[in-house]
């Protein structure tokens, strides 16, 4: 945003993408021993350091939140890596693509067309990240393609055809992620966003905006050699057809450097990621899957020269091709009015960060071609804006876009900042007070039937089955179970589940809320299908299932909650009873593992370590099936 400032196969399946638009499919290379070394193509890194300064001082200038730069290649299917012949008549090309230190790597093609017989997949290091399979389904008439990032500084191109046709696949240019990029597991959940920003899916905040949360994307802007984090929105139009319309800001779309946009050849490769969120308030272990859009036309846009001055800061494009259904997108509403609105909320993506909402509950006030706007702190946060944040809705208590986002001056820190303001272009203003052509208005896109409407509703331009789950224990213990439960939209007529990895059972499930054991440690990755009437909907959660020795599971969790042990710390004489009879075998050991004491606990026991020196012991309990260790300290 323009900123400114007063000073084996769980884990081989991580996230097949249903991503992008894309279709089932595993890679042979998963399925079978293919042997040969397969050639790496290197790139030299960039100058980390260098990237880091020139940020620090594009913040201050308030351009878009770059967060990866492109590097040149010339990777082409017809010269690099590695072609075999399988049974069959199948052929498999691959290729390594590495750069040392990259957070994450992305691949964009200036030549991409691929036969109707076959298929290309993409994958990280451990495969653990899979992306694919594309197909002809990808083409374009411009030649052009990207893939979204991977998390890695290794990817491999699988490419499999059976019979015969000649793809066409040249890579010009990988994306080097250097920030916004965090690693499945990691403590401060995803993206560089700051504290106090609340998840869309917090409540209340986010209660009653659950639709039109659904239009909100993170866009990876590509200008040139740099790739930018700006947010948008999926917006209606009169006809109510569900075109596929994103409005963005107009600054997101410009190099100022070099005084020049975003040419046709680099919007055809800009990734639209729709759905990218948490599922519940707090920030998840492994990064959510998201739907993503490759491709767009500038439609229009607020000015001819890149200034935002004078502006309402506006960009209209058209996606290259219609979302799926199962993306269950929602086309956002709109309202014209020249009237500030009294309360509502911006939902965007700061830093390039999952999906964050911020509450205003002061009207906006007018600032000519802008709305001026304050946030409100509430039970889960204190949202605000960031870089990344550009480019995204400000939303009405009608939940109609009224702006979108141009500059501001709010952060979580220093505390000053909560009260920042950010200012928003009026959708007034963008409807046609930019200029007289159609290239400088919205009104001629948005209103094709010439209605003359004030305001328009939102559309549903999708499925309304979403599915999604939780487990009873992520991190479970080696040999142990844990439950699945659905927590999904709607109501599932029938539930496919799908438990990948060695040594789970069962791998598979039809069950609402199977219950399922982990003999191997390691991470696991688990997919539901769900179907309600003709709808369907899929979710997979990349290692959601962390399996050690250090985990626990349903049973032990019973086991631990019908034990008591008091007093702890203890001066010597420690009381430990349970709540269901049974033979449970009780030791006591020193730090050092020493034994000091042994019995059998039937219902309840007192131990009198009277005669033992203070410091810390374990106690070790084992019900045959089951067993825990607790902590127990002697203090006098």
């Amino acid at each position: 945003m323009r900123k400114y400032f007063t000073l084996l196969l769980g884990i081989l399946i991580s996230q097949v993408s249903f991503s992008q638009i894309s279709y089932d499919g595993i890679p042979i290379s998963f399925l079978q021993t293919i042997s040969r070394e397969v050639p790496t193509v290197e790139l030299l890194a960039p100058n980390i350091m260098a990237l880091e300064k020139e940020d620090k001082e594009d913040a201050q200038k308030g351009k878009p939140y770059r967060y990866a730069v492109l590097i040149d290649s010339d990777i082409d299917i017809s010269k690099d890596g590695l072609w075999e012949t399988l049974e069959n008549d199948i052929r498999v090309w691959r290729v390594n693509i590495k750069s040392e230190g990259a957070q994450a790597l992305g691949l964009y093609y200036d030549a991409f067309w691929l036969p109707s017989n076959g298929k290309l997949f993409i994958y990280n290091s451990d495969k653990t990240k899979l992306l694919g399979a594309y197909t002809n389904a990808n083409n374009h008439e411009s030649g052009f393609f990207a893939n979204e990032i991977i998390e890695d500084s290794e990817l491999t191109l699988e490419y499999v055809q059976k019979g015969e046709g000649q793809p066409i696949i040249h890579i010009n240019q990988v994306s080097y992620a250097y920030r916004s990029i965090n690693k499945a597991r990691s403590t401060s959940g995803f993206g560089d966003s700051e504290s106090c920003q609340v998840n869309v899916n917090c409540s209340p905040e986010g209660d009653n905006w659950q639709d039109v949360k659904r239009a909100v994307c993170r866009i990876s802007i590509k200008i040139g050699g740099n790739n930018y984090w700006c947010s948008g929105s999926f917006i209606n139009n009169t006809e109510q057809n569900c075109k596929p319309y994103v409005l963005t800001a107009d600054h997101c779309a410009f190099d100022d450097d070099n005084n020049t946009y975003a040419s046709t050849n680099d919007m055809n490769q800009w990734l639209f990621y729709f759905n990218y969120e948490a599922s519940e308030c707090e920030n998840p272990n492994n990064s959510p899957s998201s739907n993503t859009m490759t491709g767009c036309s500038k439609i229009s846009n607020s000015s001819a020269t890149g200034s935002i001055n004078g502006t309402s800061d506006f960009q209209l494009v058209e996606l290259n091709n219609e979302p799926p259904y199962d993306y269950g997108l929602f086309a956002a509403g709109w309202n014209r009015a020249n009237s500030a609105s009294t309360n509502g909320v911006g939902i965007h993506h700061p830093a390039g960060d999952i999906k964050k909402i911020s509450r205003y509950t002061q009207s906006a006030t007018s600032s000519g071609y802008d709305w001026r706007i304050k946030w409100a702190s509430t039970d889960n946060g204190h949202g605000v804006t960031e870089g990344g944040s550009s480019g995204s809705p400000l939303l009405n208590s009608n939940k109609q876009i009224v702006g979108d986002l141009s500059t501001g001056s709010s952060a979580c820190s220093p505390a000053f900042l909560l009260n920042g303001s950010d200012f928003y272009g009026k959708f007034s203003y963008s409807w046609d007070q930019n200029g007289n052509t159609s290239n400088r208005q919205l009104k001629p896109w948005l209103d094709p039937t010439n209605s003359g409407v004030i305001s328009l509703a939102g559309k549903v331009c999708g499925t309304t089955l979403f599915s999604n789950f939780k487990a009873s224990h992520t991190h479970v213990l080696t040999g142990y179970a844990t439950q699945f439960s659905y927590t999904g939209t709607g109501n599932p007529d029938s539930y496919e589940w799908t438990f990948y990895g060695a040594g789970v059972s069962p791998a598979n499930s039809n069950e609402p809320s199977p219950v399922v054991t982990y003999s191997n440690s390691g991470n696991y990755t688990v997919r539901l299908k769900v179907t309600e009437g003709d709808d369907e909907s899929s979710e997979i959660k990349s290692a959601y299932i962390l399996v050690d020795s250090q985990g626990s599971s349903i049973d032990l969790e019973e086991f631990k909650q019908s034990l008591n042990i008091y007093p702890n710390p203890t001066s010597g004489i420690v009381y430990i009873s349970q709540e269901k009879e049974g033979l449970t075998k009780l030791k006591v050991y020193t730090i050092l593992g020493k034994e000091v004491y042994s019995n059998i606990l039937l219902n309840s026991l007192k131990i009198d370590l009277s005669s033992k020196s203070n410091g810390v012991y374990f106690i070790e309990l084992s019900n045959g099936e089951e067993k825990i260790t607790e902590r127990l300290i002697i203090n006098r």
